[in-house]
């Protein structure tokens, strides 16, 4: 995944490991918190949304108008950890996540690895997805994005 170094909108693509254009990001203007939609094709797969006014950041991923996940990132004093309840169950996120570093979990199975390449002026990162919908696995690394961006700016 790659993102644009300047940005005032950013949308991007999501690329396979062949470097072919696969998944698009297309992240709203002008609105309050994060909004975006990742499609593939012409079809829009999932939309998400920030829940705004939260003491930790929240997140629902929207399947069409249905709400189907809600992500919210959790205080732990030992580990980074984000919380996933989903379509697909629970779901967890963890690991040096404000390092670039984390796996995501299904029932204690990893399901996805994700590091940031680093010495880029855009955000890289390498994904490597073991589960059924990576589309949804992909918001949520866009989230995870997004709180880290968040946490940065607020240091």
């Amino acid at each position: 995944m790659k993102s644009k170094f300047f940005k005032l909108k950013e949308d991007f693509w999501i690329k396979n490991d062949q470097k072919e254009e696969v998944y698009f990001v297309d992240n709203k203007f002008l609105t309050m918190g994060l909004q975006f939609d990742i499609s593939k094709g012409n079809e829009i797969l999932y939309y998400v949304k920030e829940k705004l006014l939260t003491f930790m950041s929240k997140y629902e991923i929207f399947e069409q108008d249905k709400v189907i996940a809600k992500v919210k990132q959790k205080v732990t004093i030992f580990r980074e950890k984000i919380e996933v309840e989903s379509k697909y169950g629970n779901l967890e996120i963890v690991g040096s996540i404000f390092d670039y570093n984390y796996k995501i979990y299904q029932n204690k199975k990893e399901i996805a690895h994700v590091a940031k390449e680093f010495f880029s002026f855009t955000d890289n990162y390498y994904i490597d997805i073991n589960f059924e919908d990576e589309a949804f696995i992909l918001c949520l690394v866009v989230i995870v994005d997004n709180i880290i961006d968040k946490n940065n700016s607020a240091s």
